[in-house]
């Protein structure tokens, strides 16, 4: 902030040579008995009181200055239940605080899906927002209309990783190019899995972690057939917790570069090989993948339903699960018996996309364009780019980090998840693209119709595969 650069001193007497201290006086002393001048310690008692003014005036200027100009910087995230996260925004605060001593900052914490709205009223509002708050591609609709702050020049990017500075790096506001956020988050969409429950039912792992087509449906069809879900899946109050399979097993058949083409509207959704990939998805769900819970389950009741009430071999989600699991198990973390396990995605007949999975940027951090202490929420930004704040993440949350790291520093109690993910991912052939990313590839329309119809229609069985493919290709054709 500008003036934060003013000097207090101006405000002093330019007759001083400090605050409340006199410069030195050369001039021949008034004599004794002259005529009009006062005595000698007249002039000294008055200078003794200007002094004293003066002191005053510095102490108040300065008190005054610190008033104004502090400032009680308002924070809004999401974690609201992810204790080990909190861990490190509280250290970002905390460097903050003691960078910039007088101000302060105050972290609000929500579950996204309710701070979204209220962030977009108040937005719209034009007051009521905070000046820092989290972000991420599920409102990439914020950057276009000038809501965040253009981080380009205010962020040490030499401490982030250049995919993920590359991520927010799109047009803004009339198209101008700028980077709207920083990438705490990174996370790829993973499948893990109960062990000790696949053992118990006879199904044995394979060694490159990927079960074949056929495979991953007998897989499914033991898992309910003794009674358990194969996906823990809850969609009451996410627009993609039950679209993790079917974008898996259509990323294992086109691969990629053909699998953005059907995001953007290039491909047709009647093409033979997202017909077959889908009908056979179909066939998964006839076998009893979901809970009948599934439209009443939310995303943190499906944690519970896969590790703590173990009601489902399988639980498809972001590699974020650890921040939600690795809490305390009276905070709603897994028992600290539980066998955890990951898969790779399962290998669809003459697929172009094996060993291709997806990992991308996922929780943000962002500044509000009109904080009237833009300048300052930048900084809180900017204390997360540090190398020592990318190992505290990792060492904490067990989760990927846009932030750079230093491996041989982090210490950590979790090296067993690192191992066990380094084992399974060893041979990952990484795409820059997660499930919830495909929003931004697709058009409103397109993706209206791909969340009402294959995250609700299809896992509860009303609404067939030829129509719904039906329902994506004229949403295609509309562009809309």
């Amino acid at each position: 902030m500008a003036s934060q650069s003013r000097s207090p001193g101006r405000s002093c007497s330019s007759r001083s040579s400090s605050c409340g201290l006199p410069a030195r006086d050369t001039r021949v002393p008034y004599a004794p008995g002259a005529s009009g001048a006062p005595p000698k310690m007249e002039v000294r008692a008055m200078r003794a009181n200007k002094s004293g003014v003066l002191f005053l005036a510095c102490v108040l200027t300065l008190v005054s200055w610190g008033f104004t100009h502090a400032a009680d910087l308002k924070w809004w995230s999401h974690w609201a239940t992810q204790d080990t996260k909190k861990v490190i925004l509280n250290e970002a605060k905390r460097r903050f605080e003691a960078k910039h001593p007088g101000n302060t900052v105050t972290i609000t914490y929500y579950e996204k899906k309710n701070m979204w709205p209220i962030l977009r009223a108040a937005f719209t509002a034009g007051s009521g927002f905070p000046d820092v708050f989290y972000y991420d591609i599920d409102v990439p609709e914020f950057i276009q209309t000038g809501w965040l702050a253009d981080m380009t020049d205010a962020i040490r990017w030499d401490n982030i990783e250049p995919y993920g500075k590359a991520f927010w790096t799109r047009p803004g506001p009339g198209g101008k190019i700028g980077t709207w956020a920083i990438p705490v988050e990174a996370s790829s969409d993973e499948i893990y899995f109960n062990k000790k429950m696949l053992k118990q039912l006879g199904i044995n792992v394979p060694a490159n972690y990927a079960f074949t087509q056929d495979e991953f449906k007998e897989v499914v069809a033991k898992c309910a057939k003794a009674g358990y879900a194969a996906f823990a899946t809850g969609a009451a109050d996410r627009e993609w917790t039950a679209l993790y399979i079917p974008t898996a097993l259509l990323l294992s058949k086109l691969g990629v570069d053909d699998l953005k083409k059907l995001g953007r509207g290039e491909l047709s959704w009647k093409d033979p090989r997202v017909v077959e990939t889908m009908r056979y998805y179909r066939e998964l769900i006839d076998l009893g993948a979901y809970a009948k819970t599934l439209t009443s389950m939310t995303l943190a009741d499906a944690h519970r339903y896969f590790h703590t009430d173990q009601r489902a071999c399988m639980f498809p989600v972001g590699s974020w699960y650890t921040g939600r699991a690795f809490v305390p198990p009276d905070k709603g973390g897994q028992p600290k018996d539980f066998e955890l396990g990951l898969l790779n995605y399962p290998l669809i007949k003459d697929g172009k996309g094996h060993g291709q999975k997806f990992l991308s940027v996922a929780g943000s951090l962002a500044v509000a364009a009109k904080s009237p202490n833009v300048k300052l929420a930048l900084e809180v930004a900017n204390a997360f780019a540090d190398i020592e704040v990318g190992n505290m993440w990792m060492a904490q949350t067990g989760i990927q980090t846009g932030i750079k790291t230093d491996p041989a520093r982090i210490d950590s109690p979790i090296k067993w998840y690192f191992e066990e993910f380094g084992k399974v991912n060893k041979s990952s052939k990484w795409v820059e693209l997660t499930t919830q990313d495909v929003k931004a590839l697709m058009k409103p329309g397109l993706w209206e119709v791909w969340v009402a119809t294959v995250n609700q229609g299809l896992p509860n069985k009303l609404i067939s595969v030829d129509d719904a493919l039906a329902k994506m290709e004229d949403a295609r054709q509309k562009g809309k």
